[in-house]
């Protein structure tokens, strides 16, 4: 016998709190009332993105300043073109971001299923 779907708790929309945590993990937890929770995951997934952009766009400048300032083929123009962009680092964080983003949509499996069961948290 088929489950009815689960209840969001009062005044709440699941599919909205579920394109939350999609587009910021942590923000659907927040704001099913997960706040400690959705802050805790939020504040370290910014903190990623936000290293990540700054690096990319530091990089990129970098980027344009080897390939545009003067004959590319000068010196070690070329061969630094190539170490530009610090891709341990952009591939760890961006890791850091997927696990934070899995382990957010597991916590709000978690929390629609303890709403649904009407449990405090």
């Amino acid at each position: 016998m088929a489950q009815p779907p689960p209840l969001p708790p009062k005044g709440k929309n699941l599919h909205l709190a579920r394109w939350l945590n999609l587009a910021l993990p942590g923000a659907g937890l927040f704001y099913l009332g997960r706040r400690g929770v959705g802050v805790a995951l939020m504040v370290p997934f910014l903190a990623c993105f936000f290293a990540a952009l700054g690096l990319f766009l530091v990089s990129y400048g970098r980027y344009l300043s080897l390939t545009m300032g003067g004959d590319i083929l000068e010196g070690d123009r070329l061969e630094r073109i190539g170490e530009v962009f610090p891709r341990t680092w952009l591939a760890g964080l961006a890791m850091a971001g997927v696990l934070i983003q899995l382990c957010s949509m597991a916590l709000f499996e978690a929390a629609k299923k303890k709403a649904a069961t009407g449990q405090k948290s």
